[in-house]
């Protein structure tokens, strides 16, 4: 996914090719193991990429938006304010030290998911499918050899 992330037109259908499932599959194993939708699921890597990106703070804001697949940077500005609480330029510049992102205005603290769930269980999402892969192997193993 991350090879594939800053094309604007790589999304749920391609995804679902890339790991041989079909589309609703897709989205009922991602809301079972996460909780979120695979659009979500994309919106949030591109924008927690993004995140990273901008506290490297090489490029400009847009030329980010379009690194991380957004073909709008207002529409870039928007999704990362509504998951972020705040604008990716607040970011870009508090990002330099990080006493001045928690103590900003505009920062509340916490990271909105659009499904509800913090971004910090997105981290663990690699976890828990390895431990899923895991069980399933097991059980073959039990009950099928």
């Amino acid at each position: 996914m991350l090879q594939n992330l800053s094309e604007d037109d790589f999304g749920v259908n391609v995804l679902a090719k890339e790991v041989r499932l079909s589309r609703s599959q897709l989205h009922r194993r991602l809301k079972y193991i996460i909780g979120k939708s695979p659009s979500c699921f994309i919106r949030e890597i591109r924008l927690l990429h993004a995140s990273e990106l901008l506290k490297e703070n090489k490029n400009t804001v847009s030329e980010i938006a379009y690194k991380v697949g957004f073909s709008s940077p207002s529409y870039f500005n928007k999704c990362f304010r509504d998951y972020f609480g705040h604008s990716p330029g607040v970011h870009k510049h508090s990002s330099a030290s990080q006493n001045t992102l928690n103590n900003h205005p505009e920062f509340p603290g916490k990271v909105k998911s659009c499904s509800g769930l913090h971004h910090k269980n997105v981290r663990y999402f690699g976890f828990i499918i390895i431990a899923v892969i895991l069980v399933v192997l097991m059980l073959y193993l039990v009950f099928w050899l």
